[in-house]
């Protein structure tokens, strides 16, 4: 597998050091269904990497692992680690990890609706052992204006892609040094996936923030990130800068609806899989 610290450079310019690495993980569902299978792969500090893939490749289980919610959901890590400036943090509880500069975005944004927007920003900084919560919540309103109107407002009467920006400045409030954001272009209009995007890119500029980004809209995804994953079946079969995956025809075939049949190749039966030794064993 190809080193992420070749990954092209994005504003903040990504560094060599790995601030995230997962190391062979496997993931189960029960005691049968095998979700991840060796998934390796790095994410340096302030890059953004791209995890993609079709629906039950594996992407948002990964998520899960590292965010500690596996349990809720019933799953389970069987082998391999994680881990979080080379310090491992699997099977740590979701609070501790957001106290060690760990933050989620969640599929499905999950705002508490019968609160008001103010309050569901408070909420992502119950853990934070530092002062510094107003200066946070300015931060948020000046990234996204419409908030601040909505304050008082619940949240549950917000649009999606207003929402989706609760959902994102509630994590941004925890002062993440990682943010995971799990489909967050999922169920929005064009316009709100393209300013939400900016104000994303507007964060790594500005907080050089580290992103992992897990999303069904390849254009989005490899646009956005430095560095992308290509996952099916619980493996990566695939993986590069995005500057290259983009104009890679499987890619443009499989994820881009190119090619000139615009049929969907597997990788799985095209290319074969780079596993580490214990992965064979």
């Amino acid at each position: 597998m190809s080193a992420v610290a070749t990954a092209q450079e994005g504003a903040s310019g990504p560094s060599t050091k790995a601030l995230l690495e997962l190391d062979n993980l496997e993931v189960l569902y029960g005691n049968v269904s095998l979700a991840l299978r060796g998934i390796s792969f790095t994410v340096p500090e302030r890059g953004v990497v791209a995890i993609l893939g079709p629906n039950g490749a594996g992407k948002t289980s990964t998520i899960r692992a590292i965010s500690g919610l596996l349990p809720i959901h019933g799953g389970s890590i069987r082998s391999g680690d994680i881990l979080l400036d080379g310090k491992s943090i699997r099977g740590a509880k979701p609070d501790k990890l957001v106290a060690t500069g760990l933050a989620q975005v969640p599929e499905g944004r999950l705002v508490f609706a019968h609160l008001s927007v103010t309050d569901n920003l408070r909420l992502g900084a119950t853990q934070r052992k530092r002062g510094g919560v107003g200066d946070s919540m300015d931060q948020v309103f000046d990234l996204f204006p419409v908030l601040k109107e909505r304050r008082k407002q619940q949240a549950g009467w917000l649009s999606g892609g207003e929402q989706q920006m609760v959902a994102i400045g509630r994590a941004l409030m925890a002062s993440p040094r990682l943010l995971l954001l799990d489909e967050v272009s999922l169920g929005l209009a064009p316009l709100a996936i393209e300013l939400i995007f900016e104000r994303l890119r507007e964060v790594r500029r500005e907080l050089g923030t580290t992103m992992l980004l897990v999303e069904q809209n390849a254009r989005v995804a490899l646009d956005f990130a430095d560095h992308g994953y290509i996952v099916e079946s619980g493996r990566v079969v695939l993986d590069g800068p995005t500057s290259e995956l983009s104009q890679n025809e499987e890619v443009q075939r499989s994820y881009l609806g190119g090619g000139a049949s615009g049929e969907r190749v597997s990788y799985a039966s095209t290319k074969r899989y780079r596993r580490r030794k214990r992965w064979l064993s």
